[in-house]
């Protein structure tokens, strides 16, 4: 461990003194034992007469001694040190020796808070007692900076977020209150246990917190003081639903409408009317608002007064644990937050506290209210006493440094909290000290085993893998993953009143769902239902709205980039059903549909297209299109031409189908024909006839839709029903928790590798196997292709071995002649150089001399299992019953090379 240096300091002499207060201890526990054998009834009338004052400062309180016990006895810490080895050393839990047991260092650091307990008690005996050392889930009192374990996990939420570690603690440890909210509590179990348990107190579920923030990065310490009553049992029917609701709403389909802007304009005609009475009247109403304001910040004031004051006779009574972050801490390894004051100098900014609720993982300022008093605070390096004095808890001052507003229980710790006095003529800046040399009394590792979360109780989070709160005028439920059959994770209800009996809105939540649905919205007083969908779905369905009467009027939203179509919008009425589209290449935006009640006669339907061009103001641009099929009548209507005030439009009634195999007739009696402007060219009767032969086939096609579109939405009706009849879940292949099938065939797959991974690697290497692929029936080889293969093979392995040869000799006569240049060059010159270039040089032709007997020795190895390697390859081939050549025929075939 490095050592930690600091520079000298004027050494303060300790208070804590065993020896001091003897006799007073010794007179105080005679009057005590006095005063219980004559009963408790003295101190409740105590109590009740100070619960008629006004609590106006911290240390003026006496209601945190237990009611009959005496005051320097709550919270004793027993200093015989009793152990349980013998009850938990073998017992099924598997606790191991530190939970059970007590180091020396640990005894110390009791004795320590022992005698910092009695003296505390004796400076200040009307304030409540501390919370320095209290039974683990052994029956062993253990110093509760050693409980805090500080652990990072693994899971992204709980590594650097505190909203999301907060959150965690809350779902996953179901609060339990304490027995007797008065006394201080009569356990603090370790956070390993309590992850185990998943059942605990506030001081626990405190510590357990406390560890994840520091293990995370974050300077958090557990607080003890006095909370309000609903705060202690964790009663959040009174507090209103504090999260914002995530409502998924649609877009809006309606196309924008552009607003022609306006280069030149007319100027206003001047204002000649009298305005007195409207200033006078306006001057009124600031007044009126100025006093209004006035009178509420007085009545704020009077009401903040009023909190000051006891509700009952245990408001300033009721224990409880929580946790606080002190931003800009010391010790912490966040980035420092500083400022520039007016004299232009950068100052560090004083640290400040926010306050986190273990039992509902809410966040807050430390002026929140449901906080009345902060005795004690700590972490794993030191215990802090509070002795400020203050009305409100936003009024405390959190820099730990200052020994007037904290008392340190230990006043070595952490380093970088220690603010040295020292007299004028002292310098401190002399000599370095080590900070192994000092004798202040540190705190021990912790005891409690490292925390660890599994990865399924990740995953449930709650107890009972759900879990209910009841707030103001709200209920919410929230389900671990893929414990609901609908894959419901969450839901949140809305009342009309307070006690929840009424209900307005529900808000359904889902993950995991085959059918990707992902938010559901049921509004009970018109029982609509607001269904939202995630991409990915073979009808690329968005939303969908619908009531529970299927004949009012139903909604579906599309995603229109992934739609032949590009349907972004459906509504679906009795006789009526409209259509939006979006980025289609022929422009068309609306369709609306009209039939009969049976859906089998189409009456009208109405097309609307946007402008081809911004810059297209021709005439045959059309704007809408109707098709009249009960008044057999096409209606257009163009979109504005350059300088109309009027649309141009072309009404044509349909001649008589023509018989099979006959040409359309036209009429120009059945055309109307209106021009906006009347210098636009006249459309011939070539051009109205081709017009109107489009809009025929348009109509035929609108027809086919029609029919198509019809059957396309009872499929989606149908299929949403059977959806919600029997929902689907969905799991990631690589599920670890649920997808066990596919994991069990991955893990063969790779035994199969790795088995024919060690059988490749058992057999000796295939020489012939590249050699014999251009041949497809090596089993029927005739004596040639298998002396070719043979002698294929032997040349390419001669070939790489003379290669290798020729590399390592031409290697060996370019070190050779390097060193006889060097050494010639040295010998010529020797008298010319230094000591240093001359030793260098030498040690060069040194390391040429080693190179070129190392690359001679490989030569010289290489020749010789160059030839070994041969006649083995060889030998090898000649046995090969692939090849079935004789012995005499391979060596005539070497022979002949």
């Amino acid at each position: 461990m490095p050592k930690v240096l600091f520079q000298k300091y004027k050494k303060v002499t300790s208070t804590i003194d065993p020896q001091r207060h003897a006799a007073k201890l010794k007179e105080i526990d005679d009057l005590r034992a006095a005063e219980q054998s004559e009963g408790e009834f003295g101190y409740e009338q105590d109590s009740e007469e100070l619960c008629e004052e006004e609590m106006g400062t911290y240390e003026e309180s006496e209601f945190s001694l237990s009611e009959g016990e005496p005051a320097l006895n709550v919270g004793k810490i027993d200093l015989s040190f009793p152990e349980t080895a013998d009850e938990f050393q073998d017992s099924p839990q598997c606790y191991p020796p530190s939970y059970y047991t007590l180091s020396p260092k640990e005894r110390l650091l009791l004795l320590y808070a022992e005698n910092f307990r009695k003296q505390f008690v004796l400076i200040y005996p009307k304030r409540r007692a501390m919370v320095l050392a209290l039974p683990n889930e052994c029956r062993v009192q253990k110093f509760v900076c050693t409980t805090i374990r500080p652990t990072a996990f693994i899971y992204p939420e709980l590594i650097s977020s505190i909203e999301e570690i907060s959150k965690f603690v809350a779902d996953f440890i179901q609060f339990e209150p304490l027995e007797d909210q008065v006394n201080l509590p009569n356990r603090l179990i370790s956070p390993d246990t309590l992850l185990r348990k998943r059942r605990g107190n506030s001081f626990e579920m405190a510590t357990l917190l406390a560890s994840m923030l520091i293990g995370a990065g974050h300077p958090a310490l557990v607080v003890s003081g006095v909370a309000r009553e609903e705060v202690v049992v964790n009663d959040q029917i009174g507090v209103s639903y504090p999260f914002p609701i995530l409502e998924v709403e649609t877009e809006d389909t309606s196309p924008p409408v552009e607003k022609p802007g306006q280069k030149y304009k007319l100027r206003g005609l001047p204002d000649l009317e009298s305005h007195l009475e409207e200033e006078m009247a306006e001057v009124h109403r600031r007044k009126a608002e100025e006093e209004k304001r006035i009178e509420e910040e007085l009545m704020r004031k009077q009401m903040e007064d009023l909190e000051l004051l006891a509700v009952d006779r245990y408001h300033y009574r009721r224990s409880h644990a929580w946790v606080v972050i002190i931003n800009n801490a010391p010790w912490s390894v966040k980035p420092r937050i500083n400022y520039t004051d007016v004299n232009g100098d950068v100052v560090e900014t004083a640290p400040t506290g926010v306050f986190i609720e273990p039992s509902t993982g809410f966040i807050c300022e430390t002026g929140c209210k449901q906080y009345i008093l902060v005795d004690s605070i700590w972490n794993e390096h030191n215990y802090y006493v509070n002795k400020q004095k203050y009305q409100r808890v936003g009024e405390i001052r959190w820099d730990l440094r200052d020994t007037n507003d904290w008392e340190h229980m230990l006043p070595g710790e952490p380093p970088e909290m220690r603010t040295y006095k020292v007299a004028s003529d002292e310098n401190i800046a002399g000599e370095d000290h080590d900070i192994n040399d000092e004798k202040h009394l540190d705190a021990i590792f912790t005891w409690v085993n490292r925390l660890h979360i599994g990865l399924a109780d990740y995953e449930q989070r709650f107890p009972n893998s759900e879990k209910t709160v009841q707030y103001k005028g709200a209920i919410h439920e929230r389900y671990a993953p893929y414990s609901q059959r609908d894959g419901k994770v969450m839901q949140l209800t809305i009342f009309n009143d307070d006690d929840c009996t009424d209900p307005r809105v529900r808000y359904e939540y889902f993950e995991n769902r085959f059918d990707l649905m992902r938010y559901l919205k049921y509004t009970y007083a018109i029982n609509k239902y607001e269904e939202i969908f995630g991409k990915g779905r073979n009808d690329s369905l968005k939303s969908i709205e619908y009531f529970s009467d299927p004949t009012l009027e139903r909604k579906m939203c599309f995603y229109s980039s992934s739609r032949m179509d590009s349907l972004e919008f459906l509504s679906v009425k009795p006789g009526v059903t409209i259509l939006h589209y979006k980025g289609r290449c022929d422009k068309c935006w609306y369709k609306e549909f009209e039939f009969n009640i049976t859906g089998s006669v189409l009456k009208k339907v109405t097309e609307k297209f946007h402008r081809r061009s911004a810059y297209d103001v021709g005439t045959s641009d059309i704007a809408t299109r109707i098709f009249l099929f009960q008044l057999n009548k096409i209606i257009l209507k163009f979109h504005y031409t350059f300088g109309a005030l009027t649309a141009s439009t072309v009404e044509f009634t349909k001649p008589p189908r023509p018989d099979y195999g006959k040409e359309l007739i036209y009429d120009e009696k059945l055309t109307k024909i209106y021009k906006a402007n009347p210098l636009d060219p006249t459309r011939t009767n070539l051009e109205l006839y081709r017009l109107l032969r489009e809009q025929l086939q348009s109509e035929d096609q609108i027809r086919k839709q029609f029919e198509k579109m019809q059957e396309d939405i009872l499929n989606i009706f149908d299929l949403r029903k059977s959806e919600k009849a029997e929902p689907k879940l969905k799991f990631r292949i690589f599920d670890p928790l649920r997808n066990g099938a596919a994991r069990a065939i991955r893990m063969m797959q790779f035994a199969e590798e790795e088995e024919l991974k060690r059988e490749i690697a058992s057999k000796p290497a295939d020489f012939l196997a590249p050699y014999l692929v251009p041949y497809k029936h090596q089993e029927k080889m005739t004596s040639d292709q298998a002396l070719y293969a043979y002698n294929a093979c032997l040349n390419d392995l001669k070939s790489r071995f003379v290669s290798l040869l020729n590399n390592l000799q031409r290697n060996y006569e370019d070190l050779t002649s390097e060193s006889k240049s060097l050494n010639r060059f040295l010998n010529k010159f020797e008298n010319q150089f230094d000591n240093y270039d001359y030793k260098r040089l030498v040690q060069q032709s040194k390391e040429l001399e080693l190179n070129k007997r190392m690359v001679q020795q490989r030569l010289t190895l290489t020749h010789e299992e160059s030839q070994k390697k041969y006649e083995e390859v060889k030998s090898a081939l000649l046995r090969d019953p692939r090849l079935n050549i004789k012995k005499n025929d391979g060596q005539n075939s070497d022979e002949s090379k």
